[in-house]
């Protein structure tokens, strides 16, 4: 048998004492749980009766203890967190929007809504005292074959690998972090939980509405009602938003159709232009979209761009 030399296996042995020192001063494991539920935050880790990804059909975030559990069970640390959605590896990202819009604020141990600079809609939950829900969307189909995508949550940190949290820079949507690390995400600081979605496509149509003020260019116009009939002939009102969603409205969760949207035009202003998925359809109040399984996209988007009328029989 091969002796091997002394100052080789001290080397050896160093090296590896200098990396479990090097874990032992890296911040310890983050406690708490995190799991995905309904948009009441009802169902626990729902897997195929989530309906869709997105809408209130879709898959929600939540933190610290389940319906009905001691509020200390599973309480994540206070504090600020991002959160993202993978595959099952890890490997592959599926949010779409800058990790900076997906932040979380924890207080007493569950989630009570965005942080700061989070953008994600949120709902009250059910459960007595367990804080907020947060829509997981948006984010893109899972190349796993069996449908299963991964939830991740860490704290916010510094943007260093000593900070405790997330690495690297969050108003990028996907950060080069090396190994062991999954887009600014360390397994050993962060919460994660699967999930499943049932096989049914549903789709969303994005709604936003500007205005051409003589003074400012083109601005977002706040404050909007658009109506969406689907096929059947049910109206869904929508209101676009104020901030961080000025201009904007979405309606998810929507199964393959026709639909049609139509904006309620208000006294004093005109319409100058339609666009349907970026492109001119001019001036029409009212426009007919199709949802359907072969499109690229789960979105359809829809943009009214509005002037100030003037003049005999405006707003009319």
């Amino acid at each position: 048998m091969k002796v091997l030399p002394r100052a080789f296996i001290t080397g050896v042995l160093g090296a590896a004492i200098w990396g479990l020192a090097s874990v032992s001063n890296a911040a310890p494991p983050l406690p708490g749980a995190i799991f995905t539920t309904d948009a009441n935050g009802v169902i626990v880790n729902g897997n195929t009766k989530y309906g869709s990804k997105c809408g209130l059909t879709g898959v929600w975030l939540d933190g610290g203890p389940g319906p009905n559990a001691p509020q200390t069970a599973a309480g994540l640390p206070d504090g600020d967190y991002y959160f993202q959605v993978t595959d099952p590896s890890g490997k592959k990202l599926l949010s779409t929007d800058p990790v900076i819009d997906r932040c979380v604020t924890v207080k007493n141990g569950v989630i009570t809504g965005n942080c700061p600079t989070g953008t994600h809609v949120e709902r009250p939950s059910a459960d007595a005292g367990a804080g907020n829900v947060i829509e997981l969307c948006p984010f893109v189909d899972t190349p796993n074959p069996g449908g299963v995508y991964k939830a991740w949550i860490t704290p916010v940190g510094d943007g260093t690998v000593s900070g405790g949290g997330f690495v690297g820079e969050p108003t990028m949507v996907d950060n080069s972090c090396g190994n062991g690390c999954f887009h600014g995400f360390v397994p050993a600081r962060s919460k994660t939980d699967n999930f499943k979605v049932s096989d049914t496509r549903t789709f969303c149509i994005a709604v936003r509405k500007e205005i051409l003020d003589d003074k400012k260019g083109i601005i977002p116009g706040i404050g909007w009602t658009i109506v969406v009939t689907d096929g059947l002939g049910v109206q869904t009102p929508l209101v676009t938003g104020m901030e961080p969603n000025e201009g904007n409205a979405e309606l998810c969760g929507l199964l393959p159709g026709f639909y049609t949207v139509e904006e309620v035009l208000e006294d004093g202003s005109v319409l100058l232009d339609t666009e349907v998925n970026g492109q001119s359809v001019g001036p029409e109040i009212s426009v007919q979209i199709q949802l359907k399984n072969g499109a690229k996209t789960d979105t359809a988007f829809v943009k009214f761009l509005n002037g100030t009328c003037s003049g005999k029989g405006c707003g009319k």
